[in-house]
């Protein structure tokens, strides 16, 4: 078998060993630690998923929003799914907002045209 020096106290030692018989450096290397998932956006750790759709995420790449399902309760959610609550809300109040402006201008045509 062929012989390497050891980084450590520069002996002879084999290839196929672990560690150094002398001194005892490892001479193989380290085998990584067992991964776990990775959040959807970086290569950081996942700590939880997205309430909506299930992606995977770490801390950094969830927000709280409020939303009106059921009796209504705030979830984390990641970025898309965030963003397309925050549309959802915004046309909501839009179309709430003409509503009652279309109601109104009901009232006040019955009103002075008195039909």
């Amino acid at each position: 078998m062929p012989l390497v020096n050891c980084p450590e106290c520069s002996r002879q030692v084999s290839t196929a060993a672990d560690a150094c018989p002398q001194c005892g450096h490892p001479m193989q290397p380290a085998s990584p630690a067992p991964v776990g998932p990775k959040c959807h956006a970086c290569a950081a750790a996942a700590t939880t998923r997205c309430q909506r759709c299930g992606a995977l995420s770490c801390v950094q790449h969830l927000q709280s929003i409020y939303v009106m399902h059921g009796r209504g309760a705030y979830e984390l959610r990641c970025e898309r799914c965030y963003s397309d609550a925050k549309f959802f809300k915004a046309l909501s109040g839009v179309l709430f907002g003409v509503f009652i402006l279309l109601l109104l201008l009901f009232l006040l045509v019955q009103l002075f045209l008195g039909t």
